[in-house]
């Protein structure tokens, strides 16, 4: 994981073990998190160069995740069954 960013939302905190572990993922690089105001967890993936970003929503923040691997499907599989997505 990269050091730019340390700090992880409370979804973020419940995914990043389960991908710390899989020896797919190569690289986690953790992005801002926004204040949005109260709202229901959700997450997004979107496609990028060696991997995806996911947009992961909690109760009451949004942060960005940037995941690397070469297997964008089964590790998008293992997340959302992890979020409960």
């Amino acid at each position: 994981m990269t050091r730019s960013h340390t700090s992880a939302i409370e979804k973020v905190q419940q995914l990043l073990p389960v991908l710390q572990k899989t020896p797919l993922v190569t690289k986690i690089s953790l992005g801002i998190i926004k204040h949005i105001g109260v709202g229901k967890p959700a997450i997004k993936f979107h496609t990028i160069t060696g991997g995806f970003k996911m947009v992961v929503r909690g109760n009451i923040s949004v942060q960005e995740v940037f995941i690397y691997t070469p297997n964008v499907e089964e590790i998008q599989k293992i997340t959302k069954k992890s979020f409960g997505a």
